[in-house]
């Protein structure tokens, strides 16, 4: 009977470490970075790099690596045209499975506007999704709409919230939706640094991380003179 109880014991904290082995168990981590150049009144670039982790230091997830072409109708208003490259480990740990890879094409269009202090950002996204996996290839399309809110706390600091539902054109529609809650740094004049938790839902799993992201803006144009009288 000892021996039954003893086995019995062994499976089940097994099956308990097995089960909390996944990635809704782990406090994970975003790394990101953004530069966005300025060439002229309608038309930057921004590339943009992501590092994901399934812990905040360790254990790969993803490297999202993407070039952001920018027409700006207005100052409020942007259309963009952007190609993405996707590392994607969907395994904890350590594996001999191939990572699925991803060639991403996406159009969008961002609004901005304000309501007193507090900075409005609309954006809409559509995105082709060529997904190679070991076993196959898929082509997926999907809708994306994020609300992001920005107030200022002084000239350095400030609060940021974002969120983004996911409609998903194949099975399970509404596959995926992120909201972020963090709080900004003005580093440098045209440098930011935020620092937040995000929670995501996607494929009926909630994972927690933490995301922190560098934003740059450079400018080549030229200074605008001004006539002496």
């Amino acid at each position: 009977m000892k021996k039954i109880l003893a086995l019995f014991s062994v499976l089940f904290i097994s099956t308990v470490l097995n089960a909390q082995n996944t990635s809704e168990d782990y406090l994970g981590a975003w790394y990101t970075l953004g530069v966005n150049h300025t060439f002229t009144e309608h038309f930057s670039l921004m590339p943009y790099a992501e590092l994901r982790f399934y812990e905040p230091t360790s254990n790969y997830n993803l490297t999202f690596l993407s070039l952001n072409a920018n027409y700006h109708i207005k100052n409020s208003q942007t259309i963009t045209l952007a190609a993405a490259y996707l590392d994607i480990d969907s395994y904890l740990g350590s594996d001999n499975i191939p990572n699925t890879i991803e060639h991403r094409i996406m159009e969008q269009y961002s609004k901005k506007h304000k309501l007193g202090n507090l900075s409005i950002q609309h954006r809409l996204r559509f995105e082709q999704r060529f997904l190679k996996y070991t076993d196959r290839n898929e082509l997926q399309h999907r809708f994306r709409y994020r609300l992001s809110l920005k107030y200022p706390l002084s000239k350095t600091l400030f609060l940021g919230l974002t969120e983004e539902p996911f409609v998903n054109f194949q099975d399970q529609v509404f596959h995926e939706n992120r909201f972020y809650a963090g709080i900004g740094f003005n580093i440098l004049k045209h440098a930011q640094l935020q620092m937040g938790y995000l929670k995501r839902h996607a494929k009926k799993k909630n994972l927690n991380r933490i995301q922190v992201g560098i934003s740059i803006q450079t400018d080549s144009r030229k200074p605008k003179t001004t006539l002496k009288p």
